[in-house]
């Protein structure tokens, strides 16, 4: 089912009052003892965070994915499916599917793609494993670990002894060799040695208690759940508002009484213990945030407004939760529509239409209402050796060029007894060729600088023999003659390598119809970069929207800077980043 890696849309998060019914399902669906299974159980069964995707598959079938908070696949199903659980989910809870079976060899099979057929099954089989029935796989010498889960083709209850026999006795949907276990290249997903095949089961005092009384009341009566929320979300509005008023009039009253400097305490300390901020203050602190860089911050102006709001607005943030250091959290939701009710304020002055506005003016440093104010506390900047070290970690990204020989170079391989089906690096074969020269004496006497060329490298390198050559001339010849390949490792270790030259993330900037100004990022999946993900963090850096269209990220704005530093943070180099700007008018040649 998923030979090649799905096409997913961004994940995400699902409300607790839909993975309480998911999880009801899930238990309804295997037969499981919702009230009797621990909360430590059912966590594992799916877990407190839970990420929703839809994606298509390029065979052409659809359906959702289901990840936890790392976004690691734990459920999913087709649009014509049950829900299936991932292999991840299998190894924490193998007991949810019938196990079938198989020699460790086959296990390996498996993992190529192929079903498992009726000689290669292990009898005696569970009496649920009947035509129609999902089950997991797994090898006789770990009877409990399941690599692959698939439907019954066959009754395999009939079956004592299937030596003889032939038909496929398991369809494979989905295995720990596939492309949903590799859905996230950011976290390599290793195998487990052992596996603990117990339901964990709720003792007398967690149920005396009603531990799972949430749980087991939504698994019984699914249907009151959106009435429940309802009801207590109608509940948290009401305290809410009493909450606001009683707060207001606080204020209002404290007002009188309280300095700037108090002021600025209250502030940090909101920012620093509330675990949920209104919408009201969080425009205060974007407020504070621009009053605070108009008074201690240089600008050179003009200056663009995603780089006025990258560089100072979120660094001169009060210390808070990073959830809500963003301009989305406010009443203005855009980038654009804050700078202009700043304009209105009188704090600045802007130039432009839609998504390409400019900072061109910022109110006087001596005017009473920047003199009065007093700076809080912002997030401490990292120092230079902080930031190199930073940047030294994250720029652990290795991207080598490898080279496989030809037939042209067998004999020359054979010569020096070295391994021919295998990936040499540049300096691999320039050390080869070097070896190969002192053995057999090819260098030309009268021109020490230069070798001969013999019957044996004639071949690799198309010239003929007998004919004297540059050594940096032959060996770029005798490159030529290889199949190149890359490799591309990332700080965690994972390595990928595939045919071809190193590829390039291309970064381009251009106009669209009425005149809006849209960057657009393709070619960085290979970089171990999540397309979601991506997108999520281009919304956030660039304070604009981002869409995701074939295996482009769109976002709108002139970005292109910005989005080159986000990726040399993720490590990836700049020879490997290609950047055009359609936008940018070209300057006129003079006569």
């Amino acid at each position: 089912m998923f030979k090649k890696q799905p096409q997913t849309k961004p994940a995400a998060n699902i409300k607790s009052s839909d993975r309480k019914k998911l999880l009801s399902t899930i238990c309804t669906q295997f037969n499981l003892p919702i009230n009797n299974i621990s909360k430590e159980g059912l966590t594992k069964i799916l877990p407190s965070v839970i990420k929703r995707a839809s994606y298509i598959s390029i065979q052409g079938h659809s359906g959702t994915i289901y990840f936890d908070e790392d976004e690691l696949p734990i459920w999913f199903q087709t649009r014509d499916s049950q829900l299936l659980p991932s292999i991840l989910t299998c190894w924490k809870c193998p007991y949810i599917l019938p196990i079938v079976n198989t020699h460790s060899v086959v296990i390996d099979i498996l993992g190529g793609g192929a079903d498992l057929m009726l000689p290669g099954t292990i009898p005696p089989f569970d009496e649920r494993c009947v035509k129609g029935t999902l089950v997991g796989v797994a090898s006789v010498s770990d009877p409990y670990r399941i690599m692959a889960v698939g439907t019954c083709n066959l009754d395999l209850t009939q079956f004592d002894n299937v030596v003889g026999r032939s038909g496929t006795a398991v369809k494979i949907l989905h295995h720990w060799k596939d492309e949903l276990m590799k859905i996230n290249k950011e976290i390599d997903v290793r195998v487990p040695d052992t596996v603990d095949f117990e339901m964990p089961k709720m003792d007398e005092e967690a149920k005396t208690t009603g531990e799972n009384v949430e749980v087991a009341d939504v698994a019984n009566k699914p249907e009151k759940v959106d009435e429940m929320e309802e009801t207590t979300e109608a509940t948290e509005a009401t305290e809410a508002t009493e909450a606001t008023e009683a707060t207001e009039a606080t204020e209002a009253t404290e007002a009188t009484e309280a300095t700037e400097a108090t002021e600025v305490e209250k502030v940090t300390e909101l920012a620093k213990n509330m675990t949920q901020l209104s919408v009201e203050e969080i425009d205060n602190f974007f407020i504070r945030s621009l009053l605070q860089t108009i008074k201690l911050e240089t600008i050179e102006l003009p200056i663009s407004a995603s780089t006025f709001m990258s560089l100072y607005i979120y660094k001169n943030l009060p210390i808070v939760d990073p959830t809500y250091a963003n301009i989305k959290k406010t009443s203005w939701k855009k980038t654009v529509k804050f700078l202009k009710a700043m304009s209105k304020m009188n704090y600045l002055d802007i130039k432009g239409k839609d998504e390409d506005v400019s900072i061109i003016k910022l109110m006087a440093s001596d005017n009473q209402s920047i003199v009065n104010f007093v700076p809080h506390k912002i997030n401490k900047v990292k120092t230079k050796e902080q930031q190199q070290q930073q940047q030294q970690k994250q720029q652990s990204m290795k991207i080598q060029t490898l080279y496989k020989p030809t037939s042209k170079s067998s004999m020359f391989f054979n010569k020096l007894q070295l391994e021919f089906n295998k990936l040499y690096t540049i300096g691999e074969l320039r050390s080869s060729v070097e070896d190969y020269i002192k053995k057999f004496q090819l260098v030309d006497k009268e021109s020490p600088k230069c070798i001969i060329v013999d019957e044996t490298l004639a071949k690799p390198t198309n010239q003929p023999s007998g004919t004297s050559c540059s050594r940096d001339q032959f060996l770029k010849n005798f490159v030529g003659n290889f199949t190149p390949y890359y490799s591309i490792e990332n700080n965690q270790g994972i390595k990928e390598i595939n045919r071809g030259n190193p590829p390039k993330i291309h970064i381009v900037t251009e106009l669209k119809i009425g005149r809006k100004v849209t960057t657009r990022v393709d070619n960085y999946e290979k970089f171990f970069i999540k397309q979601g993900a991506f997108a999520e963090e281009l919304r956030n850096k660039c304070s604009g929207s981002s869409t995701i269209i074939d295996d482009q990220v769109q976002v709108q704005g002139s970005h292109g800077p910005l989005i080159i530093e986000l990726l040399k943070q993720k490590g990836v180099p700049v020879s490997c980043i290609e950047y055009v700007d359609k936008v940018k008018k070209k300057k006129k040649k003079k006569n």
